[in-house]
């Protein structure tokens, strides 16, 4: 017997049962899985549920989309208007995402299966081989898995460079990205345990949480400038009331269509899970259930909590410590909904501000780029030197 289990003098006591599984295959090993069953007494730890995440991918089936369409349009009939913009935002997150677990379903985790069914099989034969005690045949099994293996490895590498190909003749920018990851050994890098600003290791959970909130709210809540008296009235004196015939009690669905049109797809949902797949293809009836919403938000000028709340996630930079905040940059991901509340409300203000804008204005503007202006200013600049003359320039 080569294989055993070492236990402390501790735990002697805690060891009810220890057998050896003589079935199991390990490879190519003379090493047999040995298990043991221990008894302990632990302190429960509760474990917050992990959300589920909707396969948004499926919507490229039409039939899954029509479905999920009708589903949404019947949740939408039975609706009563509602006063409170968080009880609007509450039943809007519910039936969105009870329609598309319904209809769509879970998204499952993904798993490299590239190994074929007659490999399987000579791992099976390969397997009763040893446990029979049929060395020849074990061996020339084994010999001949090897090769199988490397022949299907090979064959998911072809078929994903024709996948890639398409992929990158096509313009699909997600699914090339997708069948690199596949391809790709090197894994993104996890979160490690963090040190305190001193340089201590925190072994807490709750100390190394708390460690990354000081470490982001310094970086995102810097100090403002404090602004003078003088700089304050001249602020107050250039604020003036803009008119604007724009409709300031509810938001059209026009205007919802046109922002809605604007999310990207393929994109990480914020703390509600409602993903912009989920908005885009919902149908008509999704519209009319935004405006209901957005409207009541708009009256009653209180944003629902989910839409002022991010997720913060850390990604290492693949360069220094992991256990150093400094070497990672964080990414916040915010609530679908709320990012279209707040391009309709752009869009809103920048119909307004072009009208009011100064005719010098060029950047941040369609079709008047600084470009131009730059260039103007060169030309400017070398006729006078080629000239000798003097160059003036008057505020405008």
């Amino acid at each position: 017997m080569i294989d055993y289990i070492i236990v402390s003098q501790r735990w002697r006591s805690s060891i009810s049962n220890c057998r050896t599984y003589r079935s199991a295959e390990i490879g190519n090993t003379e090493h047999r899985l040995v298990v043991a069953n221990m008894r302990l007494r632990l302190q429960a730890q509760r474990s917050q549920p992990r959300p589920t995440k909707i396969d948004v991918s499926r919507l490229s089936d039409q039939e899954i989309r029509s479905k999920y369409a009708i589903d949404v349009s019947n949740h939408f009939d039975a609706l009563l208007p509602f006063e409170s913009s968080e009880d609007a935002w509450i039943s809007f997150k519910k039936n969105v995402l009870e329609s598309a677990t319904a209809n769509i379903g879970r998204a499952k985790r993904a798993k490299k299966a590239w190994v074929q069914f007659d490999t399987l099989d000579v791992i099976e034969q390969r397997r009763k081989a040893r446990l029979l005690g049929d060395m020849p045949t074990y061996r020339r099994l084994n010999g001949v898995r090897n090769k199988l293996i490397q022949r299907d490895k090979k064959l998911f590498v072809e078929r994903k460079a024709i996948e890639l190909e398409g992929a990158a003749m096509k313009g699909d920018v997600g699914s090339l990205y997708k069948h690199l990851r596949d391809l790709s050994s090197d894994k993104a890098p996890s979160v490690a345990s963090v040190v305190s600003a001193d340089g201590q290791p925190l072994s807490d959970e709750a100390a190394q949480v708390s460690r990354w909130k000081d470490h982001f709210s310094s970086l995102l809540h810097a100090d403002t400038v404090a602004q003078t008296d003088q700089e304050l009235a001249c602020l107050a004196a250039s604020t003036q009331e803009v008119p604007s015939n724009e409709p300031e009690t509810s938001f059209t669905t026009a205007e919802i269509h046109s922002a809605l049109k604007r999310l990207t797809n393929n994109k990480a949902a914020g703390v509600c899970r409602v993903s912009a797949e989920l908005l885009k293809y919902a149908g008509p009836a999704m519209l009319l259930w935004l405006q209901m919403l957005l409207s009541v938000v708009w009256r009653t000028e209180w944003v629902p909590k989910d839409w002022r709340l991010g997720i913060i996630l850390p990604l290492w930079k693949r360069k220094g410590s992991k256990s150093i905040c400094s070497n990672y940059r964080g990414i916040t991901l915010l609530s679908v909904p709320g990012k279209l509340f707040a391009m309709t409300l752009l869009d809103r203000c920048t119909s307004i501000l072009r009208r009011k804008r100064r005719v010098q204005q060029a950047g941040f503007m369609p079709g008047r780029s600084t470009v131009e202006q730059i260039f103007t200013m060169r030309q400017l600049i070398e006729k006078t030197r080629e000239n000798s003359g003097g160059t003036h320039t008057w505020p405008s």
